[in-house]
């Protein structure tokens, strides 16, 4: 299984539309991709930033919406950030969640 971070700095006020806007179409998006698993957003209003974690079957899938997709949802998002979010890939080791146990 595979983890994609993305970080970013929301505009102040924003936080609220940052909600909506990934409930109401972000995730559903995310929801048509194959391989797609799971997305967990959190933000906090103090700092203003935003990060938004999401798991994959393999690295192709999500290397597939990286490229064919995200740039549909970057577009979507492009008023809510200072700048473009960061974003990372991972290989997940352990999860309660998933039952993924360290080689």
């Amino acid at each position: 299984m595979f983890a994609r971070m993305v970080k970013g700095h929301i505009k102040p006020g924003k936080l609220e539309y940052a909600t909506r806007l990934l409930e109401n179409d972000v995730i559903p998006l995310l929801k048509k991709q194959h391989g797609f698993r799971d997305e967990i957003s959190f933000f906090s209003e103090g700092i203003d930033e935003g990060y938004a974690i999401s798991f994959w079957d393999t690295k192709a899938d999500l290397e597939k919406y990286e490229r064919e997709v995200y740039p549909e949802v970057r577009e979507k998002m492009v008023n809510l950030f200072d700048d473009l979010p960061m974003s990372r890939k991972f290989e997940v080791s352990n999860s309660t969640w998933y039952h993924i146990h360290a080689a």
